[in-house]
This record gives C-alpha cells, structure tokens and sequence, in this order.
C-alpha cells in the first residue's frame, strides 16, 4: 500500500471517528496522574526525567513531531531541507507565532535554544561539538550548518529532544537555575498557572497557540501520584484521565479497564525503553574485563522480562534496540555472548582473582530510584548477584538524590535505571557509551571512555541512509566486549485514559516518545 493511500486512509478513519463524535466543545479539565512528588525541573532541556518529559508536551513545542506510523509532521517548522553534502539544513517557521506570554516568536529563539540550552541536553551530546554555526537570517529561517554530516540530524530536532525556549526569557541570565524552568514560558497549547507542592501543577488553556481553536480543553491539571497502585486506583474511581501504568501494572490495567470507563492504548510505534545496569569502571573491581563479564553472565534477563515486566518485555539483544530495523545487526547476541549462566560467571571470578573466601567474593553497591519498576529489578540483579559470591547492597534512593549521586558525583559501583532510545542511536544510545567529563543526567556515568568506540560511533552516525548498519555492528561489537553498560530488557508502552474524552484517535496519532499534549481531545458539556 502507498504512502498516499495509507495517509488518506487514516486521515478518512479519522473524519468518520470525528463526523460521530460530533462537534468538538470547549470547557473542562483533564486530570493526568504522574509517577513523581518531586520534579525539580520542568524544563526538558536540561533534564530527560520521565514526569518532565509528560508535563513538557501541553506547555512546550518544537520544529516538528511524528505520527504513529513515525512520519514526521511539522510543528512550529513548516518545512526542512539539507544541502547534497548533508552539512546544512535549513527550516522554514511560522509566521505570526507567539509565545504564551504574548511575545513574538522568531528564529532568533530557535538559535538561541541551541546555543544556550544544547551543553545541557543529555540528547544533543553528538551534535553540539559538530556544530559549526546556528543562524537566523530572517526572522522565519533557521540554518544549521555542521562541520561533518549527521545522519540522525533531524531526528535531533524532534520536539521532544529539542523544546523551543524563548530568548527574551533566558537571554543573559543563568538558563540552568532561572525561575521558568519551575514556571515556563512556551508554545505548546497550555500555559503554566500553579503548582502546589507534592500535590499537582496546573496548565491553563494558551490563548495563543499557534493552532488556532485549540485547545478545547480549559485545563490540565497533572496530579503527582508516586504509587502506581494509587494511580491505577485513580483512574478506576475516576479521579484521573490519563496514567501510564507500569509494564508490571498493563495486565491489571487492561482487567479493570473492562467496565468500559477507560481503555489501555499501546503505543506501538514506541521508543526503546531498555533497563540497564551502569558499572563504575573507575573502581575496582569493576576496571576488570572479566568481573564485568561475569556480573552479565550472572544476571537471567529472562526473567527479569517475565516477571519484572509480566512478559511485556524482551532481553535485550546488543546496544543497538531491535526497534532500530535497519540499524540493528543480529550477529551481535547477548543471549549467544552472555547467557545466563552462573558457573561461568563464578570461573570469571576465580580468573580474575576474586575467588569465594566464607562465602563472599567482594561487595558492591547496587543505586536505584525507589519506584517501580527500577526497585524489581535492581531487586533480582541484587539477588542472582548474590548467588555467585557478592555482597550486594541495595541503595534504593529519592530521585534527585540518585541523579546527584550518580551523575554529579559518580560515587557509586553500579547504578540500575531504564533509558529512552529515542529515534535514533545518537539520541538516547551514544549517550550512555560515548566519553563524557561533564554531569548531565543520563549520560554516560561510568567513566568509560574509549577513543576507539567514539570513532566507530562517529562513523556510523555519519554514514549515509541504507548503509549505517555494518558501523552499527561494530559499535555494538565494541560495547558487547567493553561492558560498561549492561543492556537488560527492552519493554512495550501502554497508557490508560478515560472513554468520557472524545477526539482520542488524533490526540494519539504519535510515536516514539511523544505523549498527550491534550490539544484535540474534548469533553462533551455533559462531562465537564
């Protein structure tokens, strides 16, 4: 089927889902429960903080986004376009845009995004040191030029890896510790109006926003819920109208779901979600190869899929997500490299002098976030770690306090947290490989740093469409024998929202890590 017959067919499904729905209505509120009490910020350039990330869609906006099928749509860019030699890339704007205080937006805003906001986003580490020069030579262009090509370029400029800041703003003042990234000024369909501590933040409707008519809703109110059985809870008792339930929790979600009052939508077009293991090899023991190793032989990825994630998980196979079809080479397989195998794991041991002494091997401190599902399966690695002789400690910690420990201060052994691949390897893989002296969080903490590996993943971003997946397989090669990260699983996402909000077909018309901005839902004048 064509592109173009598929299009018209989703877009005819569309019509017909909106002609019996009626006429959209304006008033109301929805309330979306978030995973967090503590958010220290909301402005997602300079964190990629899950509870961030879902707030960041109804008052932030970008260039362009994509559809579920994963085509990209524009946004506040109307069209792009990259010279033959792949080093300039020039985006048209919206004319007529403003900010949601009233002020015009420009491209001077765009380039001034990225100058001073890129060396803060854990997304952009590949792009910034290529960049050659940002411009804006008038006030609807903005041209990018770099010094070598990047494949993954705009991918880069997704909206939810680059959000747009307003300069007027920002401009000459501390962009990392200004007052609104705690009270932001943005584009997207919502506009920030208050917070109460540990309780919720509100986003009211934007009278602003460049598509005019939207939103239909009066307002947003996200409801900081930190217990997932609360939030499900939440939604069954309908006192919220969106949640996305735990991989652990979409079994459970899907059973209640059954008295009709909300549905479980899967984003199947999703980004990888992959739980990791982060070791410190600027400590010992984990500076030896066969230690590293061994901790990956000694963990059963299996079974973290199936129980941890109720089998809506699968182990990962090498660095590079399966999402990434025409990326990913299949001769790179942690089940052939590291299978389960706790003997095996116990000789590495012995080979690299760390043999049993009344029972233990050595100790080491095992950071996680104290949510699920990060507790469970810091909780099994912690216990199948155990059984091959280590005196494993758990360290289950407040968010920020995590972040500090492990990105700041890089005073831990091995660290457990699930990262977002995003669209693209050079978005939320490289991160977690590529050398890294700064401290931003989610990116690379474990002083790993191999000019080889930087190389083979400079290549294959530069190489061209249809021929990055030899590059590829090098860089998951050299990954799978250096271990600095051990990739677990790979798990599927689901969210669960409420059938008494109409226009859900187009507000879930995305992919990847795009969420509900809540601009094309609506409740009938009965609901509200």
């Amino acid at each position: 089927m064509s592109a173009a017959v598929l299009a018209a067919g989703i877009s005819v499904f569309a019509m017909t889902a909106r002609a019996e729905e009626g006429t959209p209505e304006k008033g109301g509120t929805v309330i979306a429960a978030l995973n967090s009490t503590t958010i220290p910020t909301l402005n997602t350039q300079l964190t990629s903080s899950v509870p961030a990330l879902f707030a960041a869609d109804v008052w932030a906006d970008g260039l362009m986004t994509y559809d579920r099928e994963g085509n990209r749509l524009p946004r506040l860019a109307t069209s792009w376009e990259a010279s033959e030699d792949g080093k300039t890339y020039t985006f048209k704007l919206r004319e007529g845009v403003k900010w949601s205080d009233g002020q015009p937006f420009t491209a001077e805003d765009v380039v001034f995004t990225l100058k001073a906001f890129g060396k803060y986003n854990t997304y952009l580490t590949k792009l910034i040191p290529l960049v050659e020069d940002a411009s804006a030579p008038d006030a609807t262009t903005f041209v990018l030029k770099l010094k070598q090509p990047l494949t993954a370029t705009l991918d880069l400029f997704d909206k939810e890896v680059f959000p747009l800041m307003p300069k007027h703003i920002y401009d000459g003042q501390d962009v990392a510790t200004h007052p609104a990234n705690l009270a932001p000024v943005g584009l997207g369909p919502f506009k920030f109006d208050s917070w109460q501590s540990g309780q919720s933040i509100t986003f009211v409707r934007n009278e602003n926003y460049w598509d005019q008519g939207k939103p239909y809703l009066d307002s947003v109110i996200f409801a900081l819920i930190p217990n997932p059985q609360q939030r499900l809870n939440a939604i069954i008792n309908g006192e919220v109208n969106w949640f996305r339930p735990e991989v652990s929790q979409v079994k459970a979600t899907q059973e209640a779901a059954e008295n009709g009052k909300f549905k479980v939508v899967q984003i199947v077009n999703n980004a990888p979600e992959t739980a990791v293991v982060d070791l410190n090899l600027t400590r010992e023991p984990l500076t030896n190869a066969k230690v590293r190793q061994a901790l990956f032989h000694a963990i059963d990825r299996e079974r973290i899929a199936q129980d941890v994630y109720q089998g809506l998980a699968s182990p990962a196979k090498n660095a590079i997500p399966t999402q990434f079809k025409e990326l990913h080479d299949p001769s790179v397989d942690y089940d052939k490299l590291y299978p389960f195998d706790p003997e095996k794991a116990g000789k590495l041991l012995d080979e690299a002098g760390y043999p049993l002494k009344d029972g233990k091997r050595f100790s080491l401190e095992l950071a996680v976030i104290s949510v699920q599902p990060y507790n469970s399966v810091a909780q099994v690695v912690q216990s199948q770690w155990s059984a091959i002789g280590i005196d494993v400690k758990l360290a289950a910690l407040d968010q920020q306090i995590w972040t500090n420990k492990v990105y700041k201060k890089r005073d831990f052994d091995a660290s457990v947290i699930s990262l977002t691949g995003r669209t693209n390897p050079v978005l939320g893989v490289d991160r977690s490989f590529v050398c890294n002296e700064g401290s931003v969080p989610y990116a690379n903490p474990t002083g790993y740093c191999n000019p080889e590996f930087d190389a083979a993943a400079l290549a294959a971003s530069a190489a061209p469409l249809g021929k990055q997946r030899e590059p590829y397989r090098k860089y998951a090669e050299i990954v799978a024998r250096d271990l600095n990260q051990l990739q677990l699983t790979n798990a599927q996402v689901y969210e669960a929202v409420t059938t008494n909000l109409k226009g859900l077909d187009a507000q879930f018309n995305f992919s990847f890590n795009t969420h509900p901005n809540w601009a094309e839902a609506w409740l009938p004048a009965s609901e509200q």
